[in-house]
């Protein structure tokens, strides 16, 4: 793949800066199988939040809800009332969606998911979005790295303006479809080869360059 070299430089010089954080950051992902169910449920609620909402709101949100024990136990309107407190966009749908994914706690899917995941993540994703309602293939991907399995790409409107300017898309697709999601995931993969970087750690740098930090 060819790239512009001017983009390709900048982002090279980036990672090469934010390289032992960004590291870091995947190792704190990695970790988090290892704290519990109720812990992976976080980071899958995490990702129920943020379509059109800031990451940082998502994560407070989520963060809060859990502190005061809502995220297991809550009921739905309790959710919302954090959410709007937090900025989340469509509380009252997210909240419900929170509760209906709390099923899945019942009846071990997580722990089944991560088992299929340390296997194979793209079938895992699969069974996410099939299965889980509010996560499409970004969301279902960004929790997936976000609990420590590599390999896929989330496809938001930061990766996908930098491959824009990058050389490596054409345009900024308005809408994913499934075949659309993955052909640009395929795209992006065969950027990261160009590059030198790892498929996972350009992901947290392109975020980090468009926004100013590393954060998930």
């Amino acid at each position: 793949m060819r790239v512009k070299v001017e983009v390709a430089d900048e982002l090279r010089t980036l990672y090469r800066r934010l390289e032992a954080e960004i590291e870091r950051r995947l190792e704190e992902f990695r970790s988090i199988p290892k704290q519990g169910l109720e812990r992976v449920f976080e980071e899958l609620c995490f990702c129920l939040l943020t379509p059109q909402t800031k990451a940082r709101a998502a994560d407070s949100a989520s963060r809060e809800l859990r502190s005061k024990g809502l995220l297991l136990g809550g009921r739905s309107w309790e959710i919302e009332r954090i959410l709007r407190k937090h900025g989340v966009r469509f509380p009252e749908v997210k909240a419900e969606r929170i509760v209906e994914a709390r099923r899945h706690l019942s009846t071990s899917f997580l722990a089944m998911l991560l088992r299929l995941a340390e296997k194979n993540p793209a079938k895992a994703r699969e069974l996410l979005v099939k299965n889980v309602r509010g996560l499409g293939y970004k969301e279902a991907s960004h929790f997936l790295r976000n609990i420590g399995f590599s390999g896929l790409a989330i496809l938001d409107r930061h990766i996908l303006r930098t491959l824009h300017e990058l050389g490596a898309l054409n345009s900024i697709p308005k809408t994913l479809s499934k075949k659309r999601y993955l052909e640009i995931e395929k795209t992006f993969r065969e950027a990261a080869e160009a590059l030198g970087i790892p498929v996972d750690s350009l992901d947290l740098l392109m975020w980090a360059r468009k926004t100013g930090e590393v954060f998930k």
